[in-house]
């Protein structure tokens, strides 16, 4: 195995013969160690000056600036901080020395057989200037923030952000730790802040923003779950923010982490659970969040593997949102328990994240099936079709029905059927009617150009179409459920913007133009667009998705571009 295949495997970092620091918080008891093997403890040996990267995965660095042998030989970003002694203890990395990252991915044995493609990266990550992070010499100085906005900004995170992602603690909860042990959350509470300031008017967005940066690159951070929690949070923030390769810094930081102190194991939940089943709870919930996040970043950025496929763990299930608000915490169920669900007597009715977490397995075992080409009647497509058919078949009335009896819609199964949706359009465009046109390539949601060459017309072709055409109705009418689109969770922008511009496409090459379905098919695309634009006061990947939306519309469906000069508009 050579170096970089050992640096892209996650299960071979805990290899108990490759030099490694302890760690300043190391696991109580022995059912909390690495995987791989309950290694001797051994005297605590620190180097003098390490990089953030190999601290933080308690790896040996031999401190050559600027970058050190490890970085170099995984391209990392390699960056050194302050001394303690004499110094203030700041991290030195500054938000955007993260826009270069590169993605970690599974060793090569690990990637579906016949692909030979590697992970790419976003070339218009920071394409809008609005949306590019303000420099640490632009953000105010940062003060302590009050207790009474710390509470609003709290309240903005709970009401707007909480519901589609529920991994914190209940608010309850959480506000008692804030008064009895403020110091587990010390990396928390600035990442919550930050969210909950993107959804409060006047707040400093960017001041909380650095803040929660500063703390969760600092050289010496808790590894425990908080640390974990806070740096899965700030990922999907940063992402939605549209700043992808900075997100992935943070969501590799957050698995090293989890990884490296067991969270992927059964026995952690309760082991670190202070007794306590809500917070057991939360861990289970923790786990299940970088998963399904390391998955959807890697579909998004149309990689054809991620780093967690295969290193599943063997966590057991989350239970409904309704029992975590109140604590009663029911015996979790497997996962094992799921997948034998069709032979149960009774219809067993699992929890909402459940359902999300099975659509997640989903999407990562179809990541690569469209790198490669596929002759007519290829059995991968049609086994792939099978799954996400068994997942809408075997899903039980009440999940079926976004809208619960409190007359509130479930955030996380609206995230689960948005994105089974857009995986089923995925799969089915190439090999239909709705070639992908190349003004669509002005997108980063749009597939690259492995997945937009066609192949002869099949005798499937209509099927294939009819199935697309399926997915992308139902998909853009959950937008026209009741509630405001604000609540949803920021992650269903790309696979909202990619459903949008294939029914533009289908609206410019299938549908008639003046037909009840062509009309229809418009509407949908005002509702789409519409949703897009409920997102952009708070997300800056929405802005730009609108904005590529429109243009793709207005090339396909051939609407005049207005010109405004100087109080005179002009049609081209």
């Amino acid at each position: 195995m050579d170096d970089s295949q050992f640096f892209l495997d996650p299960l071979l970092w805990f290899d108990p013969n490759l030099p490694q620091f302890t760690t300043n918080f190391p696991p109580k008891s022995a059912d909390t160690l690495p995987l791989l093997g309950r290694r001797k403890q051994r005297e605590r040996v620190r180097a003098a000056r390490a990089c953030i990267a190999c601290r933080s995965r308690h790896m040996k660095c031999d401190s050559i600036e600027p970058v050190c042998t490890r970085c170099g030989i995984e391209a990392r970003t390699c960056v050194y901080t302050k001394s303690r002694r004499g110094g203030s203890g700041q991290s030195l990395v500054p938000l955007e020395a993260l826009h270069g990252h590169t993605r970690r991915a599974p060793a090569p044995a690990a990637i579906s057989q016949g692909s030979n493609a590697s992970p790419q990266t976003s070339d218009s990550t920071f394409s809008d200037e609005a949306v590019r992070h303000t420099s640490s010499s632009e953000v105010t100085t940062i003060e302590s923030t009050g207790r009474a906005e710390t509470d609003q900004l709290l309240e903005s995170y709970y009401d707007f952000f909480h519901d589609a992602h529920p991994v914190a603690l209940p608010r309850k909860k959480l506000l008692s730790r804030m008064q009895t042990d403020p110091g587990t959350l010390e990396l928390l509470i600035p990442v919550i802040e930050y969210i909950g300031a993107i959804y409060t008017t006047g707040a400093c967005t960017a001041t909380f923003r650095q803040k929660a940066h500063e703390k969760l690159t600092a050289s010496e951070i808790p590894f425990d779950g908080f640390s974990v929690q806070a740096l899965a949070l700030f990922s999907i923030a940063i992402h939605c923010s549209d700043e992808y390769k900075a997100a992935e810094y943070y969501l590799d930081r957050a698995i090293d982490i989890a990884l490296s102190i067991g969270m992927h194991q059964e026995e952690f939940a309760w082991n670190n659970s202070e007794c306590d089943p809500v917070l057991a709870e939360s861990w289970r919930r923790t786990w299940w969040v970088l998963y399904d996040t390391d998955g959807l970043f890697a579909a998004i950025s149309h990689y054809p593997t991620h780093r967690l496929r295969d290193a599943i763990g063997d966590v057991k299930l989350p239970c409904e949102d309704r029992d975590y608000e109140s604590g009663k915490i029911p015996q979790p169920r497997s996962l094992a328990d799921y997948d034998n669900r069709e032979f149960d007597d009774e219809d067993v009715v699992y929890s909402s994240w459940t359902y999300l977490i099975d659509v997640s397995r989903i999407t990562s075992s179809l990541l690569s099936i469209n790198h490669e080409e596929r002759g007519p009647g290829d059995p991968t497509i049609a086994i792939a079709d099978t799954r996400i058919l068994n997942w809408s078949l075997y899903l039980p009335k009440c999940k079926q029905d976004l809208i619960s009896e409190d007359q509130k819609i479930d955030e996380t199964m609206f995230l689960a059927h948005t994105i089974m949706k857009c995986v089923k359009m995925l799969l089915h465009r190439p090999h239909s009617q709705l070639l992908y046109s190349d003004i669509e390539t002005q997108s980063v949601c749009t597939p690259p150009s492995t997945l937009r060459q066609t192949r002869a017309v099949q005798k499937s072709i209509a099927t294939h179409t009819a199935k697309c055409l399926e997915a992308i109705e139902t998909s853009i009418m959950l937008f026209a459920l009741p509630s405001p689109h604000i609540r949803h969770s920021p992650l269903v922008t790309c696979a909202l913007a990619l459903h949008v511009m294939a029914q533009v496409r289908a609206c410019n090459h299938v549908l008639k133009a003046g037909s009840n379905s062509y009309e229809a098919g418009r509407d949908r695309i005002r509702l789409g667009l519409g949703a897009l634009k409920a997102q952009v006061c708070a997300w800056g990947l929405a802005k730009r998705s609108v904005r590529e939306v429109a243009g793709v519309a207005k090339e396909l469906l051939g609407i005049p571009i207005v010109v405004k000069d100087v109080g005179v508009e002009k049609e081209w």
